[in-house]
């Protein structure tokens, strides 16, 4: 087995088997941020992996300096009936067709849900200028918008923006307090970039279950950080309370609610779990593995294809 095919091996067994490793690490793992940074890593070590295999394929000698520059070279040669291209020239060219084919419907999709987003952000802006609510120096902006139903949620982007329901005011203090913390979570570690851009690469690329599953997988993640913040901010308690008075509230697509996604797993995290605790080797093991993961699983299979 070529080198190239083992890692093309290795790229499709992680991107179709990775989410289930994953989902037993998230069994496991008290940390978020752990599980997190496994799922990213993931998602980045098997695009690598996989332009790697494209590259290898299109330069397999030492005298190819760029695999754009054989590309073209490739399509010149198909054009002319003497010189048929070689098998690895072949599959190559097919595949940076279509890493190229993935990237631009991940840019088009990511500019797409930026406009709207931004969209979002600019009316909920209007309306804090109107309302008069501007920030003091240094804190996050909060809108308070008439509602009947308890809402909370908050928008990325320049600044960011929390929105809480008018009737949330009557709320304990406790509560309205751990549902600030939770949002502004949110918005320091930009949560919503994230999610963004894991979306975009589900868009792009539906038919492999490691990005079909990234989306939902990293706004539970996300979700589990912030009332981590919470917790360790405003007492467990609080959370759980505020949890509880906001699950099913309505929200943008592109905001994060306070009780916007799975929350029934979040209380039990809440009740069995010490979510403001820091799993330091934890992060570092996951994310490791997670990042050489393709090319390990690529060269054992050739290993194993040799004896």
């Amino acid at each position: 087995m070529s080198l190239a095919l083992a890692l093309f091996t290795g790229t499709a067994a992680v991107a179709w088997w990775g989410p289930a490793a994953l989902r037993l690490c998230f069994r496991h793992v008290a940390d978020p941020v752990a599980v997190l940074l496994g799922w990213l890593g993931l998602l980045v070590a098997v695009i690598a992996t996989f332009g790697l295999a494209i590259a290898m394929l299109l330069a397999p000698g030492a005298t190819h300096e760029w695999a754009l520059h054989d590309l073209a070279r490739i399509c010149w040669h198909w054009t002319r009936p003497s010189r048929p291209p070689a098998l690895d020239e072949v599959v190559g060219a097919a595949g940076a067709l279509i890493m190229l084919a993935v990237l631009a419907k991940f840019a088009a999709t990511c500019a797409r849900r930026a406009r709207s987003a931004h969209r979002a952000r600019r009316a909920h802006a209007d309306l804090l200028t109107l309302a008069g609510g501007a920030p003091d120096p240094g804190e996050a902006a909060v809108l308070w918008i008439p509602h009947p139903t308890p809402l909370a949620y908050s928008l990325g982007g320049s600044g960011g923006v929390t929105v809480l329901a008018s009737c949330a005011r009557d709320l304990p203090a406790e509560q309205l307090a751990a549902v600030l913390s939770h949002e502004r979570a949110h918005l320091r570690e930009r949560h919503h970039l994230l999610v963004a851009v894991v979306e975009g690469l589900a868009a792009a690329v539906p038919w492999l279950p490691l990005t079909r599953e990234a989306p939902s997988a990293v706004r539970l993640l996300v979700e589990l950080r912030a009332d981590a913040a919470a917790v360790r901010e405003c007492g467990q308690a609080a959370v759980r309370n505020a949890l509880l008075t906001f699950a099913g509230a309505p929200h943008p697509p592109s905001a994060l609610s306070m009780a916007g996604a799975e929350v029934a797993i979040r209380l039990q995290r809440l009740q069995t779990r010490r979510l403001h605790g820091r799993d330091f080797a934890a992060r570092a093991v996951l994310a490791s593995v997670a990042l050489i993961a393709p090319v390990s699983v690529g060269l054992l299979a050739g290993i194993v294809s040799c004896l």
